[in-house]
C-alpha cells in the first residue's frame, strides 16, 4: 500500500492520466492544425480582386468588326485626326462611347503597357478594325480590372467625356495596326452580358439592343 492506494491501482491511476494527458496534448495540437487551415482558406476567400491600376496616360483599344461598325469607326478617327483640347478630348470620348456597344474585344490601362501607342494594338485576329484611344489627364485617371467588362470601359471613358480644360494634358485617337506579337497588353474579348445598351436572349444567349422586342438571331420574343 502507498497512502492507502494499493500498487495495482495506482499503475491504473497512471495509465488513465498518460492516456487522458496524451488525448487532450492531440486535441489541441489538432486544433492548433484546424485553426490554421482555417486561416488560411479563409483569408484566401477573403483576398480582395486587385484594384485597377492608375495613371496620367490611359491607353484604350477597342475592335469592331463588320461592315457598318467599320465604316462608322474609320469615319469617327478620320473625323477626330487632331486633338488639341479639352473640348475636342471630350468630343472623341462621346463618339467612342457611342461606338463601344458593338466592339468586340477591349482594353484599359496604363499608357505605359502599349510603349508604341495607338497606332500599335496586340490580336493575332483577322479582319475588323482596332481604334486606339490615347489620354494625357493632368492627375491619376482610373483604368479598369476586367478588359472584358465593356461596360467598366465604357465607364472611363465617359470621364474623359466630362473633362474640363484643367484635366486635358493630350490625347491621341487613331486607328491602330495589329500583330500577334506586338509590345502591347492582348485585347480582351468582351463579355456580351457586358454590353451597354444591351440584352441577353433568354432563348439562344445572344445579345442586342434593349429596346428591340425579337431577338435578331433566334427570333424569341422579349417576356413583358
Amino acid at each position: 500500500m502507498v497512502s492507502g492506494i494499493g500498487i495495482g491501482e495506482l499503475v491504473v491511476i497512471l495509465l488513465i492520466l498518460l492516456v487522458v494527458g496524451g488525448g487532450l496534448v492531440g486535441l489541441v495540437v489538432l486544433g492548433i492544425v484546424l485553426s490554421r487551415r482555417g486561416t488560411e482558406n479563409g483569408g484566401a476567400s477573403r483576398e480582395a480582386p486587385p484594384a485597377p491600376a492608375r495613371a496620367r496616360d490611359v491607353m484604350f483599344f477597342l475592335r469592331f468588326e463588320g461592315r457598318d461598325d467599320e465604316t462608322y469607326v474609320r469615319d469617327l478617327a478620320a473625323r477626330h485626326a487632331t486633338i488639341r483640347s479639352a473640348t475636342q478630348a471630350r468630343e472623341a470620348a462621346l463618339d467612342v462611347v457611342r461606338a463601344a456597344p458593338t466592339a468586340t474585344h477591349a482594353f484599359c490601362g496604363p499608357a505605359t503597357a502599349a510603349p508604341n501607342g495607338p497606332g500599335l494594338a496586340h490580336t493575332g485576329l483577322s479582319g475588323g478594325v482596332v481604334l486606339g484611344f490615347l489620354v494625357r489627364g493632368t492627375r491619376p485617371l482610373d483604368t479598369v480590372a476586367d478588359d472584358s467588362s465593356l461596360t467598366s470601359v465604357v465607364a472611363e471613358l465617359r470621364k474623359v467625356s466630362a473633362w474640363v480644360d484643367s484635366d486635358f494634358a493630350g490625347a491621341e485617337l487613331r486607328l491602330a495596326q495589329t500583330a500577334i506579337d506586338a509590345p502591347a497588353p492582348p485585347l480582351a474579348a468582351v463579355r456580351k452580358e457586358t454590353r451597354p445598351g444591351h440584352q441577353l436572349c433568354r432563348y439562344c444567349g445572344e445579345a442586342f439592343l434593349a429596346h428591340d422586342t425579337r431577338c435578331p438571331n433566334c427570333g424569341g420574343r422579349v417576356s413583358a
